[in-house]
């Protein structure tokens, strides 16, 4: 049987943002659209801009095509603009708006934006069957519900649908967690990967800009087997290797993350020094720590340390959901993109601040975005001292001779 991997994402429910007069004219959509856009996301749909003239009265009603740009005046407004009635709606115009959605349905698009489900909607007419279209065919839809047509939406998404507050974070959060190893992928570049190198501790590949890191797996985990692929790695594209880290394969997964690094932890990265626990160092409050590593001792005065095999004092993975939940402060061990179970955690602490940290960190602000306030992650200065630390089974201690530390803040 053929398993797939974690690029296969998990099916987001219909999502709407209820609007009233006081939010409407936010350019919510229009941003998040923009902002996935820039990150290599395939995005469709319409997102509308109401103009106003210098008496503040509006003039015009203006949708955007994401996909091409292209926009469209679904209405203009003529006479005393304190009659809402003299608005004069093209439907012609509508129409062919709604060929930017149609496309998008039939291009697979990664998310489909709608902007707005309202009062034609409701009378099946508008959006309606392209709204409809989209969900139905399993694709992220996203859409902008009037108050009034709430009740007509639900009905649409069978009440499965999901309402979100109208500001950026409740976006992401609707986004998923799950989505940051497929973000992280997309920036990778098509550079070439001139050294791939798989030791006892550390995972090394090298690019033209910079060398990353990742935490070699334990070789007593089921899930950590040989590469199909060795021999054969140095010398492909950077993004190629960046796709390995969906794999349930943690040597793989491992692999792909080294590759990641080596794009985003670049030798000339602007980032202060630091290894991400100075900003707890200071509380006496409990702070979760996801994984075990040596130098806790010296920064974090009380951790609920929580670990697979856990020693005395420690809590079991299980107890994660019992503790992040309620931890204001969350560190978290980088190993946890290449088991994969950094979305679950970064779903159990909503609402605290997260520091992600180690060497395997990606020195990324898409990460941010996920919910990760605080990256702390390792930039090599000598590639090839590096390099020999590796091969010979050091450890991180003695890679710090040819590396620093750090960090940045959301």
């Amino acid at each position: 049987m053929t398993l797939r991997d974690a690029a296969h994402l998990p099916r987001l429910r219909p999502a709407g943002v209820l609007y009233t007069a006081a939010t409407r004219e936010l350019p919510l959509l229009a941003d998040f659209a923009r902002e996935l856009t820039s990150r290599g996301w395939r995005v469709g749909g319409l997102v509308q801009e109401t103009l106003r003239g210098p008496d503040g009265y509006k003039r015009a009603i203006v949708a955007t095509e994401l996909d091409t740009q292209s926009k469209i005046t679904l209405a203009e407004y003529k006479g005393d603009r304190s009659k809402a009635s003299e608005c004069g709606f093209d439907t012609a115009a509508l129409a062919e708006a709604t060929r930017a959605v149609r496309r998008a349905v039939e291009a697979r698009a990664d998310i489909i934006i709608i902007e707005k489900f309202g009062r034609r909607e409701m009378e099946g007419s508008g959006l309606f069957d392209e709204i409809l279209t989209a969900m139905a065919e399993g694709i992220p839809t996203l859409t902008l519900v009037s108050a009034d047509a709430l009740e007509q939406w639900n009905r649409l998404t069978g009440d499965l649908g999901v309402l979100l507050a109208a500001e950026p974070s409740g976006l992401w959060r609707w986004w998923g967690s799950h989505r940051l190893y497929r973000d992280l992928e997309l920036g990778v570049e098509d550079l070439t990967a001139a050294r791939v190198l798989v030791g006892f501790n550390w995972v090394l590949v090298e690019g033209p800009h910079g060398c990353g890191l990742a935490q070699t797996p334990d070789r007593g985990s089921a899930s950590c087997r040989a590469l199909d692929d060795a021999s054969n790695l140095s010398g492909r594209s950077l993004r190629d290797l960046a796709a390995m880290v969906h794999s349930w394969n943690e040597v793989e997964a491992a692999v792909g993350l080294a590759a990641i690094n080596a794009f985003y932890n670049r030798f000339d990265l602007d980032a202060p020094d630091g290894n991400g626990l100075e900003s707890f160092a200071a509380t006496d409050e409990p702070i979760s720590v996801v994984g075990r590593f040596g130098s806790l001792a010296k920064h974090i005065k009380n951790p609920l340390i929580i670990e697979n095999d856990p020693a005395d004092g420690e809590y079991p993975t299980t107890a994660a959901s019992w503790l992040l939940p309620e931890s204001e402060r969350v560190i978290v061990t980088a190993s946890a993109l290449i088991n994969h179970s950094l979305p679950s955690i970064l779903d159990s602490c909503p609402d605290g601040q997260v520091a992600l940290v180690g060497p395997s960190t990606p020195l990324s602000p898409r990460l941010h975005s996920y919910g990760v306030d605080i990256l702390a992650g390792m930039i090599i200065e000598d590639v090839d001292g590096a390099a020999r630390v590796i091969s010979e089974g050091g450890s991180v201690r003695e890679l710090k001779r040819y590396a620093r530390m750090a960090t940045l803040n959301r």
